[in-house]
């Protein structure tokens, strides 16, 4: 008999639409580094939720039952949301969750939806290169200023923005680098060569 190539199937993620299954050939190493990312981020992520909840209601009891408001409450709650909100895009890009049109995907062919999944790694990926730049620009400028009511550096909350999509990036291509070479290919290749017209 003779040995099957190993073929990628598409399995539907819990978060939303049609994902790409793991090669059979994806190394160890970046099998690794992707738990290491998603658990981490997926830990410090319920860790933000479970403090945003807290430093709320003690905001809210201290405002409208003692009526002693507690002044860096909202500016806490609003850091720690930022990186939430952060956080929660890179385990929503790793799942394949973020909201996305699948009614023509969802009835095209095995290989079209690989096609299409990929196309959206990298086209996303693409996007993530070229907001970081902008990204990291602005968590330096917020550096030189301090917050009212905490009093730190700006820099803090903007430096959300290029951790979170520094995550993404790593965990797209962690994915490409985990698919078969033909599947990316077929996908990359165009995308490259559009975006030469840009």
């Amino acid at each position: 008999m003779q040995a099957q190539e190993p073929i990628l199937n598409v399995v539907a993620h819990e978060g939303g639409g049609p994902g790409l299954a793991h090669s059979e050939t994806s190394s160890p190493a970046l099998a690794l580094a992707d738990r290491v990312i998603g658990t981490g981020v997926e830990a410090c992520a319920a860790f933000l939720v479970a403090a945003e909840i807290v430093v709320l209601f003690v905001g809210v009891v201290s405002r409208y039952v003692f009526h002693s408001p507690i002044v860096w409450s909202d500016e806490l709650a609003s850091l720690l949301f930022l990186w939430l909100a952060m956080l929660g895009s890179v385990v929503a890009y790793r799942n394949a969750g973020h909201m996305r049109m699948t009614a023509l995907v969802s009835k095209s062919g095995p290989r079209a939806q690989t096609y299409f999944d990929m196309l959206a790694v990298v086209a996303s990926m693409a996007f993530l290169l070229l907001t970081i730049a902008p990204a990291l620009e602005f968590a330096q400028e917020e550096q030189m200023i301090t917050t009212p009511a905490l009093e730190i550096s700006g820099a803090w909350r903007a430096s959300a923005l290029p951790v979170g999509i520094g995550l993404m990036l790593a965990t797209g291509f962690i994915k490409c680098e985990e698919k078969q070479g033909a599947a990316f290919s077929c996908c990359l290749k165009p995308t490259v060569s559009s975006g030469g017209f840009l």
